[in-house]
């Protein structure tokens, strides 16, 4: 993740360089028109209706970096899945995880695959159907759609349609960006920080609960079963009868994400390299291998199965 912390160094001083806001939405429609010509026009764009992509992640799970595949399907208005997976014992197991929406439908699955004997991975479980937390992932899937769509189509999905509003200036040691607040219902907000020179996205920052992925490994013993109150599968913090305990409230944090290696992509100009900090630490680093637009989804892309 070097990349990433030469880059976050590189725009340390980013928020301490604002000019006056801009009176009027004119000024941000200008600078729209100019980033979509940018990323490939109007017209090209407007054809746009699914992307899909996929390669490689690195993220932290604790002090470790860890390796593994990435793919993030997203058909306009209101599809989007994020399968990961990953080797969170080192050559051993495979941990594979999907999250995403699907109209008002939550998409959480995961499996684990080629466990070790003696091995017990427990992943996160979704949320029980009707329950207030399922309320708030599938806000949460239907923001970072949004700021998906946003961020690689400059698009403002009717799932949660988004305003753009001039916030100024900012500046850092590599170069000025023109940035644009993002407004959308309910609590939705990010600021999309749009290359001087390129015109192109360059970051979009953002608070929201850090994104995660919680994998808990234990050792059993040979021959001994595992525990009655701890069943595989179980997500963390679980009381001694394997029931659900409440979780704590997560706090909003500052979230960045970074655009850069652009590539033309049927007429498209997309970012292959993405990264994200939180609070100012790097978290992940995606490259993709490819990406397609508007490709043919199968039927079970964005099913909960």
């Amino acid at each position: 993740m070097q990349r990433l912390v030469n880059l976050l160094l590189a725009l340390a001083m980013t928020f301490g360089s604002w000019s006056a806001r801009a009176a009027g939405d004119s000024k941000a429609a200008d600078l729209l028109a100019q980033a979509r010509t940018a990323i490939g026009g109007e017209k090209q764009l407007a054809k746009v209706k699914g992307l899909a992509c996929a390669g490689t992640v690195l993220r932290m799970i604790g002090d470790r970096q860890v390796a593994g595949e990435i793919a993030i399907d997203l058909q306009l208005p209101d599809k989007m899945v994020r399968s990961d997976s990953i080797s969170p014992m080192g050559d051993a197991a495979l941990v594979v995880t999907e999250q995403g929406i699907n109209g008002d439908a939550l998409i959480r699955n995961s499996k684990v695959l080629n466990a070790p004997a003696g091995a017990m991975i427990r992943t996160p479980q979704p949320p029980a159907p009707g329950s207030d937390a399922e309320a708030q992932a599938i806000r949460n899937s239907r923001a970072e759609l949004a700021r998906i769509a946003v961020s690689l189509l400059l698009a403002s999905p009717t799932s949660l349609p988004v305003e753009f509003v001039y916030a100024g200036e900012a500046e850092s040691p590599d170069g000025k960006a023109d940035v644009l607040d993002v407004k959308g219902e309910g609590s939705f907000a990010a600021k999309l920080f749009l290359d001087k020179a390129s015109h192109r996205p360059l970051m979009l920052v953002y608070r929201g609960v850090s994104p995660r992925m919680v994998v808990q490994t234990q050792r059993v013993p040979m021959g001994v079963p595992a525990p009655a109150n701890a069943p595989a599968g179980a997500p963390a913090g679980t009381n001694a009868h394997g029931d659900p305990a409440a979780p704590p409230t997560p706090d909003l944090v500052d979230i960045n994400m970074f655009f850069d290696d652009y590539k033309a992509v049927d007429g498209v100009m997309l970012p292959h390299h993405i990264t994200r900090s939180v609070d100012g630490q790097p978290t992940e680093e995606w490259t993709f291998k490819t990406i397609k637009v508007n490709p043919t989804f199968k039927a079970e892309t964005f099913s909960k199965r």
